[in-house]
């Protein structure tokens, strides 16, 4: 799998977490009569700015033009098609509420209507009790299928669990998923996807933040895992390995040399991967010692200048 899908699929998560919380806060708005035609507009519209636009575009870019998607991915793509689909009739009932109800309130008790006119205004009133019937059995229909569409995302969750920067994206977005799901909810689903559940996620975690040079963040989370777990070999060296790295672009260069060389001297078992980490190590020993006796002697210079 390449980079650029990877970073789709998180997309595709993220704005179905965008979705459920963009449609809470209309939902929220209702509840104090204070959902407008606007509000509803970053929810769903049909010119591309709105969060369930972008979510069906994602699913038929990612599922409808590639014949390797999975069933589950499949079936959500016709998931939010049809939340679409309903959701463009509630906005089409906001609508008529919203720039037609006023006028008709201000001319149902005109004394000039005509006799003609107020058959009209009748069709109106009919219309008008409609859309406001429709708008409230539309909101419940959508939460129940959003309810069910996040359900779903557990699936996709489950399908991209070796897309690398998943791992972090959860991490990073962990409270949202306790909103969504609630702790045991979350906790259970972590559970499902790693072994070991939040241990291997935060070990996930750091090794996409480390495979992306982050070696700050990368290395603060190695650390937790060696909290969480201290018999982790693997979290434990590249809590030194990130260590040295982030000392050495900080120039704090005798740490630097300090964690390498604890990070050679650690037990390894002899993978490929763990070699070129050894290798890193040792260049950036290499390029300590450069620069520590660049260091060196430009000190003797500035001292010798001054005899």
């Amino acid at each position: 799998m390449n980079l650029n899908t990877e970073k789709k699929q998180i997309d595709l998560v993220n704005e179905s977490i965008s979705v459920f919380k963009t449609f809470n806060y209309c939902m929220d708005l209702r509840s104090r009569g204070q959902l407008t035609f606007l509000d509803m507009e970053e929810f769903v519209d049909d010119r591309g700015k709105s969060c369930l636009y972008r979510l069906k575009q994602m699913c038929h870019g990612l599922f409808r033009t590639t014949c390797e998607a999975a069933y589950k991915e499949k079936f959500y793509d016709i998931t939010v098609g049809y939340i679409f689909h309903e959701a463009m009739k509630l906005r089409e009932c906001i609508y008529q509420l919203e720039y037609y109800k006023p006028e008709y309130t201000a001319l149902v008790n005109s004394a000039e209507l005509t006799p003609a006119e107020k058959k009209v205004i009748h069709e109106f009133d009919i219309l008008i009790n409609k859309a406001e019937k429709r708008l409230a059995e539309g909101l419940k229909e959508v939460r129940v299928l959003l309810k069910e569409l996040l359900s779903h995302v557990k699936d996709l969750i489950k399908i991209y669990k070796d897309n690398y920067l998943l791992p972090r994206f959860i991490l990073e977005n962990e409270r949202s998923f306790i909103n969504i799901y609630g702790k045991k909810g979350y906790r259970d689903l972590i559970e499902e996807v790693y072994e070991q559940g939040r241990t291997t996620l935060i070990l996930k975690a750091a090794v996409s933040y480390l495979e992306s040079e982050y070696y700050q963040t990368a290395r603060g989370l190695f650390h937790k895992v060696t909290k969480l777990d201290r018999a982790n070999g693997q979290a434990r060296f590249f809590y030194l390995y990130t260590s040295a790295f982030n000392c050495y672009f900080k120039n704090r260069l005798t740490m630097a040399r300090i964690f390498a060389e604890e990070a050679l001297a650690f037990p390894q078992d002899g993978c490929q991967r763990e070699e070129t980490y050894t290798a890193s190590l040792r260049n950036l020993l290499a390029d300590v010692a450069k620069e520590a006796g660049g260091a060196r002697r430009g000190k003797e210079e500035k001292g010798r200048a001054y005899l």
